[in-house]
Protein backbone atom coordinates (compact mmCIF):
# COMPACT_ATOMS: atom_id res chain seq x y z
CA UNK A 1 0.00 0.00 0.00
CA UNK A 2 0.99 3.78 -0.28
CA UNK A 3 1.88 5.15 3.09
CA UNK A 4 -0.02 8.41 3.94
CA UNK A 5 3.66 10.40 4.90
CA UNK A 6 4.39 9.87 1.31
CA UNK A 7 1.76 11.39 -0.46
CA UNK A 8 1.78 15.29 -1.28
CA UNK A 9 -0.78 17.64 -0.11
CA UNK A 10 -1.67 18.34 -3.88
CA UNK A 11 -1.55 14.60 -4.80
CA UNK A 12 -4.09 12.84 -2.34
CA UNK A 13 -7.00 11.61 -5.20
CA UNK A 14 -4.99 9.42 -7.08
CA UNK A 15 -2.97 7.31 -4.68
CA UNK A 16 -6.33 7.07 -3.30
CA UNK A 17 -8.14 5.81 -5.96
CA UNK A 18 -5.09 3.56 -6.60
CA UNK A 19 -5.24 2.65 -2.90
CA UNK A 20 -8.86 1.73 -3.02
CA UNK A 21 -8.70 -0.05 -6.32
CA UNK A 22 -5.58 -2.42 -4.58
CA UNK A 23 -7.69 -3.38 -1.65
CA UNK A 24 -10.83 -4.07 -4.03
CA UNK A 25 -9.19 -5.88 -6.48
CA UNK A 26 -6.25 -7.98 -3.98
CA UNK A 27 -3.46 -6.74 -6.77
CA UNK A 28 -0.79 -4.60 -5.45
CA UNK A 29 -1.21 -0.44 -6.54
CA UNK A 30 1.75 -0.93 -9.09
CA UNK A 31 0.40 -3.30 -11.45
CA UNK A 32 -2.91 -1.15 -10.86
CA UNK A 33 -1.79 2.31 -11.81
CA UNK A 34 -1.08 2.21 -15.49
CA UNK A 35 -4.53 0.26 -16.32
CA UNK A 36 -6.10 3.31 -14.12
CA UNK A 37 -4.50 5.73 -16.03
CA UNK A 38 -5.30 4.34 -19.23
CA UNK A 39 -9.20 4.40 -18.17
CA UNK A 40 -8.74 7.87 -16.68
CA UNK A 41 -7.00 8.80 -19.67
CA UNK A 42 -9.51 7.58 -22.33
CA UNK A 43 -12.57 9.63 -20.83
CA UNK A 44 -11.35 13.07 -22.34
CA UNK A 45 -12.00 11.30 -26.07
CA UNK A 46 -15.25 10.29 -25.28
CA UNK A 47 -16.12 13.47 -24.26
CA UNK A 48 -14.50 15.17 -27.53
CA UNK A 49 -16.79 12.39 -29.51
CA UNK A 50 -19.99 13.73 -27.71
CA UNK A 51 -18.77 17.45 -28.21
CA UNK A 52 -18.60 17.17 -32.37
CA UNK A 53 -21.84 14.88 -32.27
CA UNK A 54 -23.64 17.58 -30.00
CA UNK A 55 -22.33 20.47 -31.97
CA UNK A 56 -22.15 19.75 -35.45
CA UNK A 57 -26.03 18.34 -35.85
CA UNK A 58 -26.82 21.50 -37.72
CA UNK A 59 -23.90 21.33 -40.71
CA UNK A 60 -23.88 17.39 -41.76
CA UNK A 61 -25.73 14.33 -41.65
CA UNK A 62 -25.90 11.70 -39.20
CA UNK A 63 -23.23 9.53 -40.77
CA UNK A 64 -20.94 12.49 -41.51
CA UNK A 65 -21.41 13.37 -38.11
CA UNK A 66 -20.34 10.06 -36.47
CA UNK A 67 -17.18 9.96 -38.76
CA UNK A 68 -16.19 13.53 -37.89
CA UNK A 69 -16.81 12.46 -34.19
CA UNK A 70 -14.64 9.41 -33.69
CA UNK A 71 -11.80 11.33 -36.12
CA UNK A 72 -12.23 13.65 -33.30
CA UNK A 73 -11.95 11.41 -30.45
CA UNK A 74 -9.56 8.87 -32.03
CA UNK A 75 -7.59 11.40 -32.96
CA UNK A 76 -7.24 13.05 -28.86
CA UNK A 77 -6.48 9.61 -27.56
CA UNK A 78 -3.96 8.94 -30.07
CA UNK A 79 -2.16 12.04 -31.42
CA UNK A 80 1.46 11.69 -29.66
CA UNK A 81 2.21 15.49 -28.51
CA UNK A 82 -1.24 14.94 -26.00
CA UNK A 83 -0.93 11.17 -25.46
CA UNK A 84 2.72 11.88 -24.09
CA UNK A 85 1.22 13.69 -21.16
CA UNK A 86 -2.00 10.88 -20.54
CA UNK A 87 0.04 8.08 -20.92
CA UNK A 88 2.34 8.44 -18.07
CA UNK A 89 1.54 7.40 -14.53
CA UNK A 90 0.63 10.84 -13.44
CA UNK A 91 -1.76 12.69 -10.66
CA UNK A 92 -2.02 15.56 -14.15
CA UNK A 93 -3.82 12.86 -16.03
CA UNK A 94 -6.86 12.75 -13.88
CA UNK A 95 -6.03 16.39 -13.57
CA UNK A 96 -7.43 16.60 -17.27
CA UNK A 97 -10.10 15.09 -16.85
CA UNK A 98 -11.49 17.48 -13.74
CA UNK A 99 -10.77 20.28 -16.21
CA UNK A 100 -13.22 19.40 -18.79
CA UNK A 101 -15.34 17.63 -16.33
CA UNK A 102 -15.76 20.87 -14.52
CA UNK A 103 -16.07 22.86 -17.31
CA UNK A 104 -19.18 21.00 -18.47
CA UNK A 105 -20.62 21.58 -14.77
CA UNK A 106 -19.45 24.60 -14.38
CA UNK A 107 -21.34 25.82 -17.62
CA UNK A 108 -24.55 23.56 -16.66
CA UNK A 109 -24.74 25.10 -13.34
CA UNK A 110 -24.70 28.90 -14.40
CA UNK A 111 -27.25 28.61 -17.35
CA UNK A 112 -29.86 25.61 -14.85
CA UNK A 113 -28.64 27.21 -11.79
CA UNK A 114 -30.25 23.45 -10.60
CA UNK A 115 -28.66 22.36 -7.51
CA UNK A 116 -27.72 19.01 -8.79
CA UNK A 117 -25.13 20.82 -11.36
CA UNK A 118 -23.92 23.14 -8.38
CA UNK A 119 -23.19 20.15 -5.90
CA UNK A 120 -21.21 18.18 -8.82
CA UNK A 121 -19.05 21.38 -9.84
CA UNK A 122 -18.28 21.98 -6.26
CA UNK A 123 -17.39 18.32 -5.28
CA UNK A 124 -14.75 18.44 -8.49
CA UNK A 125 -13.76 21.65 -7.61
CA UNK A 126 -13.04 20.38 -3.65
CA UNK A 127 -10.74 17.71 -5.03
CA UNK A 128 -8.81 19.20 -7.79
CA UNK A 129 -6.17 21.01 -5.31
CA UNK A 130 -5.94 17.49 -3.79
CA UNK A 131 -5.17 16.23 -7.16
CA UNK A 132 -2.97 18.35 -9.08
CA UNK A 133 -1.87 22.18 -8.45
CA UNK A 134 -1.26 22.65 -12.69
CA UNK A 135 -4.82 21.43 -13.40
CA UNK A 136 -5.97 23.25 -10.62
CA UNK A 137 -5.02 26.80 -12.18
CA UNK A 138 -6.00 25.26 -15.47
CA UNK A 139 -9.60 24.42 -13.75
CA UNK A 140 -10.14 28.25 -12.08
CA UNK A 141 -8.58 30.04 -15.38
CA UNK A 142 -11.49 27.46 -17.10
CA UNK A 143 -14.06 28.65 -14.89
CA UNK A 144 -13.31 31.90 -14.94
CA UNK A 145 -13.65 32.06 -18.12
CA UNK A 146 -17.15 29.97 -18.49
CA UNK A 147 -18.23 32.33 -15.40
CA UNK A 148 -17.51 35.28 -17.97
CA UNK A 149 -19.21 34.10 -21.01
CA UNK A 150 -22.73 33.13 -18.78
CA UNK A 151 -22.87 36.31 -17.37
CA UNK A 152 -22.40 37.76 -21.09
CA UNK A 153 -25.13 35.72 -22.05
CA UNK A 154 -27.71 35.49 -18.84
CA UNK A 155 -26.62 38.66 -17.19
CA UNK A 156 -27.72 38.74 -13.38
CA UNK A 157 -29.42 35.06 -13.43
CA UNK A 158 -26.13 33.92 -14.25
CA UNK A 159 -23.84 36.75 -12.07
CA UNK A 160 -24.74 35.02 -8.70
CA UNK A 161 -24.34 30.95 -9.31
CA UNK A 162 -21.53 32.32 -11.06
CA UNK A 163 -19.58 34.78 -8.65
CA UNK A 164 -20.31 32.32 -5.75
CA UNK A 165 -18.14 29.63 -7.23
CA UNK A 166 -15.46 31.51 -8.83
CA UNK A 167 -14.97 33.65 -5.84
CA UNK A 168 -14.92 30.52 -3.12
CA UNK A 169 -12.76 28.33 -5.71
CA UNK A 170 -9.82 30.99 -5.90
CA UNK A 171 -10.09 31.60 -1.99
CA UNK A 172 -9.94 27.94 -1.55
CA UNK A 173 -7.03 27.55 -4.13
CA UNK A 174 -4.66 30.34 -3.33
CA UNK A 175 -5.13 29.89 1.13
CA UNK A 176 -4.37 25.88 0.82
CA UNK A 177 -1.34 26.47 -2.19
CA UNK A 178 -0.29 29.44 0.11
CA UNK A 179 0.11 26.60 3.41
CA UNK A 180 1.01 23.73 1.41
CA UNK A 181 2.84 25.37 -1.55
CA UNK A 182 3.20 22.91 -3.94
CA UNK A 183 6.07 22.90 -6.79
CA UNK A 184 6.14 25.61 -8.90
CA UNK A 185 3.54 27.02 -7.03
CA UNK A 186 6.46 30.71 -5.93
CA UNK A 187 6.74 31.05 -9.70
CA UNK A 188 3.20 32.00 -10.31
CA UNK A 189 2.95 33.90 -7.28
CA UNK A 190 6.11 36.03 -8.03
CA UNK A 191 4.20 37.64 -11.18
CA UNK A 192 1.16 38.16 -9.93
CA UNK A 193 0.32 41.09 -11.61
CA UNK A 194 0.87 39.81 -14.90
CA UNK A 195 -1.32 36.11 -14.06
CA UNK A 196 -3.79 38.71 -13.52
CA UNK A 197 -3.26 40.56 -16.60
CA UNK A 198 -3.82 37.44 -18.96
CA UNK A 199 -6.88 36.44 -16.35
CA UNK A 200 -8.36 39.65 -17.76
CA UNK A 201 -7.10 39.28 -21.49
CA UNK A 202 -8.42 35.83 -21.13
CA UNK A 203 -11.80 36.77 -20.38
CA UNK A 204 -11.64 39.79 -22.71
CA UNK A 205 -11.01 37.76 -25.70
CA UNK A 206 -13.38 35.10 -24.54
CA UNK A 207 -16.23 37.24 -25.03
CA UNK A 208 -14.49 38.99 -27.89
CA UNK A 209 -14.22 35.81 -29.68
CA UNK A 210 -17.71 34.63 -28.74
CA UNK A 211 -19.24 37.76 -30.61
CA UNK A 212 -16.80 38.38 -33.32
CA UNK A 213 -16.46 37.56 -37.12
CA UNK A 214 -15.67 34.18 -38.38
CA UNK A 215 -12.83 35.76 -40.27
CA UNK A 216 -11.32 37.53 -37.34
CA UNK A 217 -11.69 34.45 -34.99
CA UNK A 218 -9.96 32.23 -37.63
CA UNK A 219 -7.11 34.72 -38.15
CA UNK A 220 -6.66 35.63 -34.48
CA UNK A 221 -6.47 31.78 -33.13
CA UNK A 222 -4.83 30.74 -36.64
CA UNK A 223 -1.92 33.59 -35.65
CA UNK A 224 -1.70 32.33 -31.90
CA UNK A 225 -1.19 28.55 -33.49
CA UNK A 226 1.04 29.95 -36.10
CA UNK A 227 3.15 31.39 -33.06
CA UNK A 228 3.39 28.37 -31.45
CA UNK A 229 5.11 26.10 -34.39
CA UNK A 230 7.17 29.23 -34.84
CA UNK A 231 8.57 29.52 -31.42
CA UNK A 232 9.08 25.94 -31.43
CA UNK A 233 10.70 25.79 -34.77
CA UNK A 234 12.85 29.36 -33.98
CA UNK A 235 14.08 27.12 -30.55
CA UNK A 236 15.61 24.17 -32.93
CA UNK A 237 17.56 26.89 -34.65
CA UNK A 238 18.72 30.08 -31.82
CA UNK A 239 18.01 28.13 -28.97
CA UNK A 240 15.20 31.02 -27.12
CA UNK A 241 14.77 29.71 -24.04
CA UNK A 242 18.08 30.16 -21.48
CA UNK A 243 18.94 26.34 -19.71
CA UNK A 244 16.86 24.21 -21.79
CA UNK A 245 17.38 21.86 -24.16
CA UNK A 246 17.04 22.82 -28.00
CA UNK A 247 14.50 21.57 -29.75
CA UNK A 248 15.27 18.53 -31.94
CA UNK A 249 15.07 17.90 -35.48
CA UNK A 250 13.29 14.12 -34.93
CA UNK A 251 10.64 16.24 -32.76
CA UNK A 252 9.66 18.26 -35.58
CA UNK A 253 9.31 15.82 -37.70
CA UNK A 254 6.54 14.28 -34.89
CA UNK A 255 5.46 17.42 -34.89
CA UNK A 256 5.00 18.58 -38.61
CA UNK A 257 1.58 16.35 -39.16
CA UNK A 258 -0.17 18.13 -36.27
CA UNK A 259 -0.12 21.40 -38.42
CA UNK A 260 -3.23 19.24 -40.39
CA UNK A 261 -5.17 19.42 -36.79
CA UNK A 262 -4.31 22.94 -35.93
CA UNK A 263 -5.57 24.06 -39.45
CA UNK A 264 -9.34 22.40 -39.19
CA UNK A 265 -9.25 23.27 -35.49
CA UNK A 266 -8.76 27.06 -37.03
CA UNK A 267 -11.32 26.33 -39.34
CA UNK A 268 -14.09 24.89 -37.10
CA UNK A 269 -13.34 27.46 -34.73
CA UNK A 270 -16.41 29.82 -35.28
CA UNK A 271 -18.51 26.56 -35.53
CA UNK A 272 -17.54 25.29 -32.11
CA UNK A 273 -17.30 28.09 -29.76
CA UNK A 274 -19.70 30.68 -29.05
CA UNK A 275 -21.65 32.05 -26.04
CA UNK A 276 -24.33 29.34 -25.96
CA UNK A 277 -24.89 26.01 -25.50
CA UNK A 278 -21.39 23.30 -25.50
CA UNK A 279 -20.03 25.72 -27.45
CA UNK A 280 -19.37 28.44 -24.53
CA UNK A 281 -17.71 25.12 -22.74
CA UNK A 282 -15.80 24.49 -25.72
CA UNK A 283 -14.43 28.27 -26.16
CA UNK A 284 -13.23 28.23 -22.09
CA UNK A 285 -11.44 24.86 -22.85
CA UNK A 286 -10.23 27.12 -25.65
CA UNK A 287 -9.00 30.27 -24.10
CA UNK A 288 -7.87 28.94 -20.38
CA UNK A 289 -5.03 27.21 -21.75
CA UNK A 290 -3.73 29.49 -24.22
CA UNK A 291 -4.10 32.31 -21.11
CA UNK A 292 -1.65 30.17 -19.14
CA UNK A 293 0.86 29.42 -22.21
CA UNK A 294 0.66 32.98 -22.55
CA UNK A 295 1.17 33.75 -19.62
CA UNK A 296 4.12 31.41 -19.14
CA UNK A 297 5.77 33.32 -22.59
CA UNK A 298 5.84 36.28 -21.08
CA UNK A 299 7.32 35.35 -17.53
CA UNK A 300 10.75 35.58 -18.76
CA UNK A 301 13.31 33.10 -20.31
CA UNK A 302 13.68 30.62 -17.47
CA UNK A 303 13.32 27.09 -17.21
CA UNK A 304 10.20 26.86 -14.97
CA UNK A 305 8.43 29.18 -17.42
CA UNK A 306 8.83 27.19 -20.51
CA UNK A 307 8.03 23.95 -18.32
CA UNK A 308 4.45 26.06 -17.74
CA UNK A 309 4.03 26.84 -21.21
CA UNK A 310 4.84 23.17 -22.65
CA UNK A 311 2.51 21.53 -19.85
CA UNK A 312 0.02 24.32 -20.53
CA UNK A 313 -0.68 23.50 -24.21
CA UNK A 314 -1.96 19.76 -23.11
CA UNK A 315 -5.32 21.27 -21.88
CA UNK A 316 -6.09 22.73 -25.39
CA UNK A 317 -5.93 19.52 -27.62
CA UNK A 318 -9.33 18.52 -26.59
CA UNK A 319 -11.14 21.89 -27.60
CA UNK A 320 -8.66 21.40 -30.75
CA UNK A 321 -9.99 17.93 -31.81
CA UNK A 322 -13.76 19.52 -31.04
CA UNK A 323 -13.54 22.21 -34.05
CA UNK A 324 -11.54 19.98 -36.04
CA UNK A 325 -14.07 17.54 -36.00
CA UNK A 326 -17.02 20.25 -36.78
CA UNK A 327 -14.91 21.83 -39.45
CA UNK A 328 -15.04 18.43 -41.22
CA UNK A 329 -18.57 18.15 -40.73
CA UNK A 330 -19.05 21.90 -42.52
CA UNK A 331 -16.66 21.42 -45.03
CA UNK A 332 -18.42 18.65 -46.32
CA UNK A 333 -21.63 20.51 -46.23
CA UNK A 334 -19.92 23.13 -48.70
CA UNK A 335 -18.41 21.35 -51.18
CA UNK A 336 -19.77 20.07 -54.72
CA UNK A 337 -22.00 16.41 -53.86
CA UNK A 338 -20.12 14.48 -55.86
CA UNK A 339 -17.03 15.09 -53.79
CA UNK A 340 -18.77 15.33 -50.42
CA UNK A 341 -18.01 11.59 -49.84
CA UNK A 342 -13.98 12.43 -50.17
CA UNK A 343 -14.76 14.74 -47.06
CA UNK A 344 -16.74 13.04 -44.94
CA UNK A 345 -14.48 10.09 -45.23
CA UNK A 346 -11.14 11.45 -46.47
CA UNK A 347 -10.72 14.36 -43.90
CA UNK A 348 -11.25 12.12 -40.56
CA UNK A 349 -8.75 9.63 -42.29
CA UNK A 350 -6.46 12.06 -42.73
CA UNK A 351 -6.94 13.63 -39.38
CA UNK A 352 -6.27 10.06 -37.49
CA UNK A 353 -3.54 9.36 -39.95
CA UNK A 354 -1.68 12.76 -38.86
CA UNK A 355 -2.19 11.71 -35.16
CA UNK A 356 -0.89 8.15 -35.78
CA UNK A 357 2.01 9.14 -37.30
CA UNK A 358 3.27 11.90 -34.46
CA UNK A 359 1.80 9.02 -31.99
CA UNK A 360 5.49 8.08 -31.46
CA UNK A 361 6.44 10.97 -29.35
CA UNK A 362 4.38 10.10 -26.83
CA UNK A 363 7.12 7.14 -26.44
CA UNK A 364 10.20 9.17 -27.68
CA UNK A 365 13.39 9.15 -25.72
CA UNK A 366 16.32 11.83 -25.46
CA UNK A 367 16.93 11.83 -29.60
CA UNK A 368 12.90 13.38 -29.50
CA UNK A 369 12.94 15.40 -25.88
CA UNK A 370 15.14 16.49 -23.19
CA UNK A 371 12.65 14.25 -20.63
CA UNK A 372 11.89 10.80 -21.22
CA UNK A 373 8.65 9.76 -20.20
CA UNK A 374 8.48 6.17 -20.02
CA UNK A 375 10.75 3.92 -17.51
CA UNK A 376 11.51 0.53 -18.85
CA UNK A 377 11.12 -2.75 -16.76
CA UNK A 378 15.20 -2.59 -16.43
CA UNK A 379 15.33 0.55 -15.33
CA UNK A 380 13.31 0.39 -13.28
CA UNK A 381 14.87 -2.63 -11.44
CA UNK A 382 17.91 -1.25 -11.26
CA UNK A 383 16.44 1.68 -9.38
CA UNK A 384 15.38 -0.82 -6.70
CA UNK A 385 18.80 -2.42 -6.29
CA UNK A 386 20.14 0.40 -5.94
CA UNK A 387 18.46 2.44 -3.72
CA UNK A 388 18.17 -1.14 -1.56
CA UNK A 389 21.63 -1.74 -1.54
CA UNK A 390 23.46 1.87 -2.21
CA UNK A 391 20.41 3.72 0.11
CA UNK A 392 20.99 7.50 -0.88
CA UNK A 393 25.37 6.84 -1.82
CA UNK A 394 24.86 6.71 -5.54
CA UNK A 395 23.98 9.12 -8.50
CA UNK A 396 22.31 8.24 -12.12
CA UNK A 397 21.05 11.15 -14.70
CA UNK A 398 17.89 12.98 -13.70
CA UNK A 399 15.97 9.71 -15.22
CA UNK A 400 17.03 7.58 -12.98
CA UNK A 401 17.58 9.62 -10.42
CA UNK A 402 13.85 10.61 -10.69
CA UNK A 403 12.11 6.93 -10.78
CA UNK A 404 13.83 6.41 -7.31
CA UNK A 405 12.67 9.86 -5.71
CA UNK A 406 9.41 9.11 -6.98
CA UNK A 407 8.77 5.36 -6.21
CA UNK A 408 11.54 5.22 -3.09
CA UNK A 409 11.72 8.77 -1.78
CA UNK A 410 15.65 8.82 -1.91
CA UNK A 411 18.31 11.18 -1.99
CA UNK A 412 20.08 9.85 -4.43
CA UNK A 413 21.07 12.95 -6.36
CA UNK A 414 22.26 13.62 -10.35
CA UNK A 415 24.40 16.02 -9.64
CA UNK A 416 27.55 13.66 -9.08
CA UNK A 417 26.65 12.27 -12.23
CA UNK A 418 26.54 15.64 -13.99
CA UNK A 419 29.84 16.69 -12.88
CA UNK A 420 31.90 13.48 -13.77
CA UNK A 421 29.65 13.45 -17.11
CA UNK A 422 31.23 17.17 -17.76
CA UNK A 423 34.33 16.97 -16.53
CA UNK A 424 36.03 13.73 -17.07
CA UNK A 425 37.63 13.40 -13.69
CA UNK A 426 37.82 10.86 -11.34
CA UNK A 427 34.95 8.36 -10.96
CA UNK A 428 34.30 8.61 -7.19
CA UNK A 429 30.64 7.58 -7.02
CA UNK A 430 28.01 4.89 -7.50
CA UNK A 431 26.85 4.94 -10.84
CA UNK A 432 23.64 3.79 -12.72
CA UNK A 433 24.85 4.08 -16.42
CA UNK A 434 22.96 3.18 -19.64
CA UNK A 435 24.17 2.20 -22.80
CA UNK A 436 22.69 5.20 -24.64
CA UNK A 437 24.42 7.34 -22.56
CA UNK A 438 26.91 6.42 -25.69
CA UNK A 439 24.46 8.03 -27.91
CA UNK A 440 21.66 9.90 -27.20
CA UNK A 441 23.52 10.95 -24.00
CA UNK A 442 22.58 11.28 -20.18
CA UNK A 443 19.05 13.16 -19.22
CA UNK A 444 19.96 16.54 -17.80
CA UNK A 445 16.43 18.25 -17.58
CA UNK A 446 15.61 20.46 -18.60
CA UNK A 447 19.22 21.33 -20.36
CA UNK A 448 20.33 19.00 -23.24
CA UNK A 449 21.25 15.30 -22.72
CA UNK A 450 25.27 15.07 -21.59
CA UNK A 451 27.07 12.37 -23.96
CA UNK A 452 29.48 10.01 -22.88
CA UNK A 453 32.54 9.05 -25.00
CA UNK A 454 31.80 5.47 -25.73
CA UNK A 455 35.48 4.68 -24.90
CA UNK A 456 34.95 5.97 -21.30
CA UNK A 457 32.14 4.25 -21.02
CA UNK A 458 33.94 0.87 -21.37
CA UNK A 459 36.63 1.85 -19.49
CA UNK A 460 34.84 2.71 -17.08
CA UNK A 461 33.15 -0.84 -16.75
CA UNK A 462 36.22 -2.41 -16.96
CA UNK A 463 38.36 -0.32 -14.36
CA UNK A 464 35.71 -0.57 -11.85
CA UNK A 465 33.73 -2.44 -9.79
CA UNK A 466 30.52 -3.65 -12.09
CA UNK A 467 27.42 -4.72 -9.09
CA UNK A 468 24.87 -5.19 -11.55
CA UNK A 469 24.08 -5.87 -15.06
CA UNK A 470 20.50 -5.99 -16.99
CA UNK A 471 19.91 -6.98 -20.82
CA UNK A 472 17.25 -5.92 -23.02
CA UNK A 473 17.26 -2.82 -25.58
CA UNK A 474 19.15 -0.50 -23.43
CA UNK A 475 21.14 -2.23 -20.68
CA UNK A 476 21.71 -0.66 -17.57
CA UNK A 477 24.97 -1.42 -15.36
CA UNK A 478 25.81 -0.08 -11.85
CA UNK A 479 28.96 0.56 -11.11
CA UNK A 480 31.06 1.14 -7.90
CA UNK A 481 34.46 2.70 -7.81
CA UNK A 482 37.01 0.80 -6.70
CA UNK A 483 38.68 3.67 -4.56
CA UNK A 484 37.66 5.72 -2.33
CA UNK A 485 34.05 6.99 -2.55
CA UNK A 486 32.75 10.67 -2.39
CA UNK A 487 29.45 11.81 -3.37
Amino acid sequence: MLAHDLINPHGYIFPTLLSLTAIITDVAPLWLAQPIIAIVGAVPPVIAVLLVWRLASPYARTDAILLAALAAGLTLALEGLYLRRTVTVSYEVLGILFVALVAIAAHRFCRTRRPAWGVATIAMLVVLPITHHLSTFMAALTVTSVVALAVARDGRRALTPGLLILASFWLYVLGYYALTRPPYSGDVAAKPGLFVAWMVIMAVGALWLANSSARSTRLTIGGVFVSGFAILGANAIWELFPATAATPFQLLVYMAPLTVLAALAVWGLPLGTGLTGDRAIVLALLVAPLAWTGFAITAGADPVYSLFARRGQTFVHLATVVCAGIAICALARRVNPSRKRVVTVGLPLLLCVCALVSLPLAFAGLEALAYQGTTTSEEFSSATFATETLEDTWTSDDHITRVARNYYRTDASPQPAYDWLHSGGNFQCPTVMQASWQTVGAQQYPSSPIPLEPAVYQETIQTQHTVYVTTGSDPVTIVVPTGERSC
